[in-house]
């Protein structure tokens, strides 16, 4: 009837899917693509456990409006992925139309309508360009978790939190009924146990609390939790995350595999809580055996929460009960740092955990322990410093460390110990000698249950004994020193100078063998540190105690007497009434039935169990001495033994004479004229072993002892 009008129609069709076309391009253009540095990593780490199948929830993006979509997703995604995703290429032809459509309808970067009136497309346009950014950040979201699983599986932990992280950061929604929350959740899940694996258990925990808040189903957060939990010595708040997995409405479905981690852990939590309460009782025995037992079973339950605090104080506890004084303090500066990390008041004084701890109580039970340990070791200072950062933290904090009196009266008396000590050495620096061994002795008398530093006294007073000429008296308390401190290098080197002084070469190569010994095995421990001057002076202490030793075995081949009037302590002119009255002196104050009375005796604990030790040590040196001052007063006091003695003393000293003038001899004849000085020495070293017998240590004691002296 129309004969144009099938043509008109036609016509108008064709124009309307050229429009379309045009439209379509124009979406493909303005469409933000996935960047293309995210390389299709591993779909499912062995963290990812999806609650919703195999299905992909990210929903695809419509063909709608594409300078509406563009817009809203570099308003709400581009920002968070800036430093990781290349700027997304923009033609330049349609920036006008971009700007042209911000005019329109303003930029709403939260998806809010405007007040004013929308017409039905316009809404429709909206609505489309929502549903497109959605579906962009979900896909972004999962590359971002497919590249943390990647990082995770290679073991680069810091990086794949990294990306969990910027996986999390762009999804901008939060309403769960708009999107699909199956990549927000398995970033958070992910990057929890990316956290745990770090160490980080605390911030793990929150994590796995904000994916559980997302889908309380999810299952497999409720059992990451429980480990967190049961990692962190919370037992009663693993057990209810396990119990959760367990009676889950979901039971049917549950996965086999959580089913069994989660009856395991329980049993694990019921194991550290039988730990826990065994090791408290054996503690509380305060004995050897007990302490001993305890720290076995705190180890085994270490090792299922290895973050205890809880735990990690009781090993603490039991180490200081069995004397380990260094490894208190190693176990207490290791551990610290994690313990701050892992405290659930965030940083706030006053709020606790479930064990009762809070950031200043950790710090307090750590120090308390640490200046206990080091007055022990011997190092006062260190002991004060930590005494002094106790104190100035105490009154903020709770009453959970006990013993703050007790740690007062340690500061005092450390600081009296030092003050005696540090007067003794200034009196022998002065070349008061006297004076020094009674500050010495004062130091001594007021505590020796710092092994360490009684035995750095004793050592100290014996080189005061040895400037007096007093050589028993020195070898006395060098002995003390060695049974509080067996390896204690500078009382050992002392002692062998004093028995070579004597001409006890034998006893003078034992200790000089223990010197080599000690040295040798500090050396080997210095090679795999960092070499320093630490370092460089045991080197030197080694190969000089080496010299030592080997020139003490040649002495000892002569076979020569011991040097009767230097353990007496008189002289080859003094009477007999003289050498008795150095006899009963040197008597009494050797015996070995008082030996060691001035140490305080522990009958319980490891101090008893090192007491033993000691006074089985010091009970052999004493008799040592006792019998070597009875041999040589059984000579001394007889005229005729003391008259052969001095009589073979004259024969070795004119063999001394004629050996060091034959030496002189040959060395003058093959010596050049340079070596004057070395002549000289050789000399002067003659004069004085031909006189030896009138000479005696104590006559030109500093010059000689005062190099080696330990302050």
């Amino acid at each position: 009837m129309f004969p144009g009008l099938g043509k008109k129609l036609e016509f108008g069709k064709t124009q309307r899917k050229v429009k379309k076309t045009k439209l379509k391009s124009k979406n493909q253009g303005g469409r933000k693509e996935v960047p293309q540095s995210f390389e299709e990593a591993s779909g499912c780490s062995p963290m990812d456990v999806s609650p919703y199948g195999v299905a992909d929830c990210a929903s695809t993006s419509t063909n709608e409006d594409a300078v509406d979509a563009k817009e809203n997703v570099s308003a709400t995604n581009v920002s968070s992925s800036s430093t990781s995703f290349p700027d997304v290429n923009v033609p330049a032809r349609q920036r006008p139309q971009v700007k042209k459509y911000k005019m329109k309808t303003g930029r709403d970067i939260e998806f809010k309508t405007s007040k004013s009136r929308l017409d039905p497309s316009r809404a429709h346009e909206t609505h489309t360009t929502r549903e497109y950014t959605k579906a962009s950040d979900e896909e972004i979201c999962d590359k971002w978790r497919k590249r943390g699983n990647q990082a995770y599986k290679n073991g680069e932990l810091s990086e794949a939190e990294a990306c969990y992280s910027k996986g999390i950061s762009s999804i901008q929604h939060t309403e769960t009924s708009d999107f699909c929350i199956e990549p927000l959740l398995l970033c958070y899940s992910n990057r929890a146990a990316a956290r745990m694996a770090l160490g980080r258990m605390r911030e793990g925990l929150k994590d796995c609390r904000m994916a559980a808040a997302l889908d309380p189903s999810f299952l497999k957060v409720n059992l990451r939790s429980a480990n967190c939990h049961l990692l962190l010595g919370e037992l009663d708040d693993a057990c209810s995350d396990y119990n959760k997995c367990l009676e889950s409405e979901n039971i049917v479905c549950l996965d086999r595999r959580i089913a069994i981690d989660a009856a395991d852990g329980l049993q694990k939590a019921q194991k550290v809580t039988d730990c826990l309460k065994l090791s408290a009782e054996l503690l509380q025995q305060k004995t050897y055996e007990s302490a001993t037992k305890a720290l076995g079973i705190i180890a085994e339950a270490l090792s299922i929460s290895c973050y205890s605090e809880k735990l990690f104080n009781m090993k603490g506890d039991a180490l200081f009960e069995l004397g380990k004084h260094n490894e208190v303090v190693q176990l207490c500066g290791q551990t610290l740092d994690s313990a701050e990390k892992n405290i659930a008041t965030g940083g706030v004084a006053g709020h606790t955990n479930a064990d009762g701890y809070d950031c200043n109580s950790i710090k307090l039970w750590r120090w308390n322990l640490m200046s206990k340990s080091y007055f022990h070791l011997g190092k006062l200072e260190m002991a004060l410093d930590s005494i002094d950062k106790h104190e100035q933290l105490r009154p903020a904090a709770d009453k959970t460390v006990d013993s703050e009196d007790s740690l007062s009266s340690l500061a005092a008396t450390i600081r009296e110990l030092l003050q005696c000590k540090n007067a003794g050495n200034v009196a022998f620096q002065s070349g008061k000698y006297s004076e020094a061994v009674e500050q010495y002795t004062a130091a001594i008398s007021k505590s020796v249950k710092s092994h360490s530093f009684a035995a750095v006294c004793f050592c100290n007073r014996a080189a005061a004994h040895q400037s007096l000429g007093e050589i028993i008296d020195a070898i006395g308390d060098c002995s003390l020193a060695i049974a509080l401190d067996r390896s204690y290098p500078k009382a050992l080197s002392r002692r062998a100078t004093l028995w070579e002084m004597i001409r006890d070469y034998k006893h003078a190569t034992d200790d000089l063998q223990r010197l080599v010994s000690i040295l040798e095995t500090g050396e080997n421990s210095q090679k795999s540190a960092t070499p320093g001057r630490t370092a460089n002076g045991s080197v030197k202490d080694l190969r000089k105690a080496r010299r030592r030793l080997s020139s003490i075995e040649d002495k000892a081949k002569k076979e020569r007497s011991l040097d009767l009037y230097l353990i007496l302590g008189v002289k080859p002119s003094d009477a007999a009434v003289e050498v008795k009255k150095a006899y009963r002196k040197a008597a009494l104050r050797h015996h070995p039935d008082k030996a060691g009375q001035v140490l305080a005796r522990a009958e319980s604990g490891s101090d008893g169990q090192q007491w033993k030790v000691i006074t089985e040590s010091i009970q052999t040196d004493a008799d040592k001495i006792f019998k070597m001052i009875g041999e040589a007063y059984a000579v001394l006091s007889d005229s005729t033994k003391r008259s052969k003695y001095d009589l073979e003393e004259e024969m070795w000293d004119d063999e001394e004479v004629s050996f060091a003038s034959t030496s002189r001899r040959s060395s003058d004849f093959y010596s050049s004229p340079y070596d004057f000085s070395n002549r000289r020495y050789t000399h002067e070293s003659r004069k004085s072993y031909n006189s030896y017998s009138h000479y005696y240590p104590w006559e030109d004691s500093r010059k000689t002892y005062q190099s080696s002296y330990r302050w």
